[in-house]
């Protein structure tokens, strides 16, 4: 809950997708000259405090009527961001300027970090592995470069939130109730997806308001085929989800709202490990905001509890058997605090935004957990931001001080062996643990001047600080299967990343360009990261921070045309983002490198006052690397291109259809970073997919 501005772009899908591109705000002047019946235009979203990031905003209709749930594509298509999606496995890992998993960046459902990791097979990872049906995501927020705030401790390269479903979502204005009911049906992997919902608003006789929402969803997918018809080797997954949402005004200036979440996915992958998963996740959170307006108090606190329950059950087609009877469970909670004040000092506003934050998981496996190192990690910080603006210019200068601990199991014998008896719990006993921590104070300046009311140009740089994790400095190694461990594979002298991260470019937007009824804008920024200590495993059977400083840098690009009846977007990146090859790099080694460039181009037709829209979404993926073993065996991808297509048609208020075909030419292609394992696995071929959405 906050005050802060949450834009809603208007206009076309894709607009909201890659209107924002930049480090600041534009300014007031820029930003109302943009403000009519498109909606109001934002190029970077407000952060806590004033400070600004590159940020992009996907919300629920373009999630589902231009992407057809597909989040994947939907994250690609923002300037700098990648994901790791394994053809076999429905996680999603994001990647942001070259970084990703283990908490480089910040992914999280609902404002909670996702911190569940499970290295399983040759092409398995530490990465964080996000389970969540796109049904309940009401919006994704993507931040690039450093994170102001709480999304920001521990974070390197950027945070992305999944926003579940809420009350704006279902209820339309001025209604008490209503229902969301969403049906999809689909080819080439995509079974079938639904969602059913509702909710409720009212008023107490004491006065105070109050709102609910449950919603229950399901979907299945089944193996594709690629262009050429080749079946990909893995098996069904099934995806079941619930959640809720309940917000009570508690007086005139607070309220409190509650949202948990269930999910349960289930899948067989072949390629990367041959073992049936069963996952599950169970996420509360509780929000409580202060709001009583008078530019001193503007508090948002929020806490979290969530586990992640993972087992390996056995499946009568698995080609796995060491790790059968598999389980583990990652746990997490947290608390963080942020207050905003707005006062005026000399002949502009200062806007001061502090707060504190604490997470804490800590994964708990039995005798096959394999690479899965046992333990936690703590994670705390303070910060503070302060946003000055005079006129045409403005400047945040911001410091957050983080610590951090990880604690481990560096001993245990397994059941049955030793002293240990054989009925001891989860099939080992724990003989020692050891621990480590780290804290740095990490500082960010932000400069921005506006040229005109159209152009303005800044310049940032950032401080950020990314902990080991508990699976790097207490790894196990890498086929533990009787519960035994021993300290070979423990790197406790492994120090915390750190990156230094510039970015310069201009934003210009201006409206009626070329008649009253458009509008025009081109975002250009440059990044460029430079990291110490950057982890990887090492041929010693560690985990080891490289010698010297490792650069990535690029250029993000977004353009855009609009009228009421026409869209065109562009969004392009330029990255050389070469981080070093680690020991087996890609078997049980996450290596995420983004494609050399990469973009999309959406053309689109509103019809019938808006109600109808068709469009075509052309994605282009330059040279990329898969990596296997090491750089002279890792594979190079060629290029590739896929045009895809999508429509909708509001046929009455409540009912509304839509349409997608992916890969319309029917292109064979090898998705870039998507990890190996054993085989290389072309992507889907063409798809089509229809559905509807029904508002009662």
């Amino acid at each position: 809950m906050s005050n802060s501005p949450k834009p809603r772009f208007g206009g076309g899908s894709l607009l909201r997708l890659m209107l924002s591109t930049c480090v600041p705000v534009l300014p007031t002047a820029l930003v109302a000259q943009d403000a009519d019946y498109l909606g109001t235009v934002v190029l970077g979203l407000e952060a806590e405090g004033g400070e600004t990031e590159a940020s992009t905003v996907i919300d629920s209709e373009t999630l589902n009527e231009t992407y057809g749930g597909d989040v994947v594509n939907a994250i690609r298509d923002a300037p700098g961001v990648f994901t790791r999606s394994p053809s076999d496995n429905p996680s999603i890992s994001v990647n942001i300027r070259g970084m990703q998993g283990k908490g480089r960046v910040n992914t999280m459902i609902e404002g909670v970090p996702q911190t569940n990791r499970n290295l399983s097979g040759h092409a398995g990872s530490f990465d964080d592995q996000i389970f969540v049906d796109p049904n309940l995501i009401s919006q994704i927020d993507i931040s690039r470069g450093a994170v102001p705030g709480a999304a920001g401790l521990g974070s390197l390269a950027g945070a992305v939130n999944l926003r579940l479903l809420d009350f704006g979502d279902i209820l339309e204005e001025g209604k008490s109730s209503g229902g969301l009911a969403r049906i999809t049906f689909g080819d080439n992997g995509l079974t079938w997806s639904g969602l059913l919902s509702g909710a409720w608003r009212g008023t107490t006789e004491s006065g105070r308001s109050w709102a609910s929402l449950v919603a229950i969803s399901d979907y299945d997918k089944a193996a594709h085929f690629d262009g050429d018809g080749t079946q990909a080797d893995y098996g069904d997954t099934d995806s079941s989800s619930a959640m809720f949402r309940f917000k009570t005004d508690l007086n005139s200036v607070s309220e409190l709202e509650v949202v948990g979440m269930a999910n349960s996915t289930d899948f067989l992958p072949r390629s990367s490990s041959g073992y049936y998963w069963e996952t599950d996740k169970t996420l509360l959170t509780l929000n409580y905001g202060y709001k009583p307006g008078d530019g001193i108090w503007d508090l948002d606190v929020s806490a979290y509890y969530q586990v992640d329950d993972l087992s390996f059950p056995g499946h009568p087609e698995q080609t796995g058997s060491s790790f059968i009877g598999r389980q583990g469970t990652d746990t997490g909670m947290g608390v963080n605090a942020t207050n905003t004040s707005r006062v005026t000092l000399g002949a502009g506003m200062l806007e001061l935004s502090y707060g504190v934050a604490l997470t804490q998981n800590e994964y708990i496996g039995n005798a096959q957990s394999g690479a899965n190192a046992e333990g936690e990690l703590l994670k705390a910080g303070v910060f503070v931001n302060g946003t000055w603006e005079i006129g045409r210019f403005d400047a945040t200068v911001g410091f957050r001080y983080d610590y951090w601990k990880a604690t481990g199991v560096t001993e245990a014998t397994a059941a049955g062996t030793g002293s240990c008896p054989a009925d001891a719990s989860n099939g080992r006993c724990i003989d020692a643990y050891d621990d480590r921590d780290g804290a740095k104070l990490n500082p960010s300046l932000v400069l921005g001047y506006g040229i005109t009311d159209n152009l303005r140009i800044y310049g940032s740089y950032a401080e950020t600080m990314r902990p080991p994790t508990v699976s790097e400095m207490f790894y196990p190694g890498g086929h533990s299967f009787s519960g035994t461990v021993t300290p070979i594979g423990n790197n406790l002298e492994l120090d915390a990343e750190e990156a230094a991260t510039i970015e310069a470019g201009f934003q210009f937007a201006r409206k009626s360009m070329f008649q009253s009824d458009d509008r025009g804008w081109l975002d250009v920024n440059y990044f460029q990261n430079d990291i110490e200590n950057y982890i990887t495993a090492s041929s010693s059977g560690t985990w080891d921070n490289v010698p010297g400083t490792v650069r990535m840098s690029g250029v993000e690009l977004t353009a855009g045309y609009e009228t009421r009846r026409f869209i065109t977007e562009l969004s392009f990146t330029v990255a050389d983002t070469e981080q070093p090859y680690g020991f087996y790099a890609g078997i049980g080694n996450d290596f995420g490198r983004l494609p050399d460039d990469f973009g999309s181009l959406n053309i689109g037709l509103k019809f019938m006052d808006g109600d109808a829209q068709v469009g075509t979404v052309i994605r282009y993926v330059g040279d990329s690397v898969i990596a296997f073993i090491d750089e002279p065996n890792s594979y190079r991808l060629d290029p590739y291109t896929l045009v895809d297509l999508y429509g909708s048609w509001k046929v009455t208020d409540g009912v509304e259809v839509f349409a997608n075909v992916t890969n319309l030419l029917d292109k064979t292609y090898y998705e870039a970073n998507t990890g190996i394992g054993d085989s290389l696995t072309a992507g889907p071929g063409r798809a089509i997919q229809v559905g509807a959405t029904f508002r009662f």
